[in-house]
């Protein structure tokens, strides 16, 4: 009986205690702190990978697949690039005879005469040109004592100039007005009708201040 006492007295006292200490607990609370909005947590992690290694840890070399061409498809020049060539190298020998640029030129101090011709033709076509060293020379043209050009210089190409003719006898002078870089002064001349017919050709040398004559005719 005693000791049922006893087990009822300590079970009294054991649920007095928890109630107090619910109670306490009641009274005093708890509170939950707010989250702060500027935290940022770290997620960072670090971790390495084990190298993948193939099946075979062997060094590949690219190559190039082809096929070697048969014997027969191959071509021999037959051309020995090591020996001398025995190919003649063309040479020319150009032996044209100028008379310009002699040491005596006197025998060319005077009036030089072209000739004469005949035509019916109203105008004739004069052509000249210098035939040799082409250094400069000019003349003064002149029909009948009328200047028809006072400074033509001579080049390598025909110098063509149209003339009316007047009936009987026409004179046409050309005077060396220099010799250029070459002496004597010299030039081809061609004489033409309006049918294109040739009339006179013919050369002139001459030093400075003397003239080339030819005559025409018109009949």
């Amino acid at each position: 009986m005693r000791q049922n006492f006893l087990l009822i007295s300590l079970l009294v006292l054991s649920v007095s205690q928890f109630a107090s200490g619910q109670i306490d607990v009641a009274k005093e609370g708890f509170s939950i702190k707010a989250s702060d909005s500027n935290y940022k947590a770290d997620f960072s992690y670090s971790f390495k990978l084990s190298p993948v290694r193939g099946l075979s840890n062997k060094t590949i070399q690219p190559r190039i697949n082809y096929t070697p061409i048969a014997d027969s498809f191959k071509k021999k020049s037959g051309v020995n690039i090591s020996q001398k060539s025995t190919l003649q190298k063309p040479t020319w020998n150009i032996k044209q005879p100028f008379i310009e640029d002699k040491q005596d030129v006197s025998q060319f101090n005077k009036d030089y005469y072209l000739g004469d011709v005949k035509t019916k033709s109203k105008t004739i076509v004069i052509k000249c040109r210098d035939h040799e060293y082409v250094d400069g020379d000019r003349i003064k043209l002149m029909l009948n004592d009328a200047v028809i050009h006072p400074n033509l210089t001579l080049s390598g190409d025909f110098y063509s100039i149209d003339v009316d003719l007047k009936e009987g006898f026409n004179t046409v002078n050309f005077i060396a007005l220099n010799e250029g870089l070459s002496r004597p002064n010299t030039a081809q001349l061609r004489v033409y009708d309006e049918d294109g017919k040739l009339l006179a050709s013919n050369k002139w040398l001459i030093t400075t201040g003397y003239k080339a004559s030819l005559i025409v005719l018109k009949e």
